[in-house]
């Protein structure tokens, strides 16, 4: 039954979509006027109109629905407890359901090309085997089944967002909304640090607002909002498409509030407290101004003091921070944090070379180095492969860009995924994400993007060639 409205056509299933919105809107209400309004229902309610977006969607509201997860990314650590030591997180579920309904929608499949990277292939392996102690004696089920999940939600990722980014412009919304996340937690931690009495404000939603004293006397923000200064790792992510987005909105007043969004996101990643982000930060930097933003470079260093000065004017003891993080690169760390990183990194090579084929999942605990972890937990040669997975997708992603730079195509969208990868590269080897979903799937999320990107350049230069003469390409003669 089709009935026009004003020139549309009304389906029974837009009907329905209408009617089940209306009930679910009227009982949300309903509830939030008897109980008030916490964290929790408000979860709970955009998980509900994310599913009903994805499962009423069609093919559609799959492609829209992950631009919806990706800005749950935001949420942090608000997840639902199954034990102590096991938590879901929303971002997880959603995405279980984005591949169900995929693999609902044959149509969707069978335009796909879906393929998994070698080195993944090689790893997967290891994942299995790692469960042998719960196998051969009592081992904590559920903080394996943590970590293995952890690395388990990448293959779910790398079929969803090549299916997706088949559309040219999602590659738009994806970005478009990992950049609010960002500029979303950014923005939230600065609005916390300096007004602290905003927890008074929403209680429900921010708890401890107040900065933290670390060792050095560094006033450290704690983005209770989002659930931790970790926050900061996806800022470190996402503030480099603020590159890609400047040349996709060219007007003024579009590229003021891209630079006004890459300043709260530069802001909080200084008031964050990770030396080691402060030191990605600036090989970002430096990496974007050799290989891209020569004309721009005075722009962006004049945004870079502006954000130092004024942090160093009104946070103390910055220099103290950065000198201890430097005592720690050396080798030789003098806080507490910094020593207490290093045995853990030193415990885990030790359990690596008494146990090469590892010790099985979180025997290692957090390492804070996921290649250590997977040295510790798994064994040296899925550590080896693992590494070798990032190094191989990095030095592939450094020359497709600078390709891409000469030729002038896809140049800015290329160093946009070169400054993310580079900043998920620290995550892995130095901060360690696959403890929490929260941490790991902004990374998977990036290393995703960037495969298909690498996919797509290949593609089409593989096409270039076979539309030319054979002699119109020397190196194509040459090979």
């Amino acid at each position: 039954m089709n009935n026009g409205i004003a020139g549309f056509t009304v389906k029974k299933r837009h009907l329905m979509i209408v009617v089940m919105a209306v009930l679910a809107a009227v009982a949300f209400g309903f509830y939030v006027a008897q109980n008030g309004l916490s964290y929790k229902e408000l979860i709970v309610a955009l998980g509900v109109l994310i599913t009903a977006v994805i499962v009423f969607g069609g093919e559609r509201g799959i492609r829209f629905g992950l631009v919806l997860w990706v800005l749950t990314l935001a949420l942090g650590y608000r997840t639902v407890e199954w034990t102590k030591d096991l938590r879901i997180h929303p971002s997880e579920i959603l995405l279980w359901l984005l591949l169900l309904c995929i693999f609902a929608q044959r149509q969707l499949l069978a335009r796909a090309r879906l393929s998994l990277p070698w080195w993944l292939w090689l790893f997967i392996p290891f994942w299995a085997l790692a469960w042998w102690p719960l196998v051969v004696g009592d081992a904590p089920w559920d903080k394996m089944l943590n970590e293995f999940r952890d690395f388990l939600l990448f293959i779910p990722i790398m079929i969803i967002v090549p299916i997706v980014l088949q559309r040219e412009n999602y590659w738009r919304l994806l970005l478009l909304a990992f950049f609010l996340v960002g500029t979303w937690i950014g923005f939230m931690g600065v609005v916390e640090y300096w007004f602290p009495q905003v927890t008074d404000i929403f209680p429900a939603f921010i708890h401890a607002a107040k900065p933290e004293l670390t060792d050095e006397g560094f006033v450290r923000a704690q983005f209770s909002f989002w659930g931790g200064s970790q926050a900061t790792f996806i800022c470190a992510m996402a503030l480099p498409v603020a590159l890609v987005l400047v040349t996709w909105w060219s007007r003024w007043y579009s590229r003021a509030a891209i630079v006004l969004a890459a300043g709260f996101q530069m802001l909080a990643i200084y008031i964050g407290g990770y030396r080691s982000l402060w030191l990605i930060l600036i090989l970002q930097i430096v990496v974007a101004c050799v290989l891209r933003l020569q004309k721009h470079g005075f722009a962006v260093a004049a945004l870079c003091l502006v954000i130092g000065v004024g942090g160093y004017h009104y946070i103390p003891n910055t220099t103290e921070r950065a000198m201890t993080g430097l005592a720690a690169l050396r080798g030789q760390p003098i806080d507490h944090s910094a020593q207490e990183r290093k045995d853990r990194a030193f415990d885990a090579i030790d359990q690596a070379i008494a146990k090469p084929f590892g010790g099985g999942w979180s025997s290692a605990g957090w390492v804070h180095s996921d290649f250590l972890q997977v040295a510790a937990n798994l064994g040296v040669v899925p550590a080896l492969i693992f590494l070798a997975g990032y190094l191989f997708t990095l030095e592939k992603l450094f020359r497709n860009t600078r390709s891409c730079l000469r030729t002038g195509e896809h140049g800015d969208f290329g160093l946009a995924l070169l400054l993310a990868f580079i900043a998920a590269g620290e995550h892995l080897a130095i901060q360690g994400v696959q403890v929490l979903p929260q941490m790991a799937l902004p990374v998977w999320f990036v290393w995703t993007l960037v495969q298909v990107w690498l996919r797509r350049t290949s593609e089409s230069t593989e096409l270039s060639y076979s539309y030319a003469a054979p002699n119109f390409y020397p190196a194509a003669n040459f090979q």
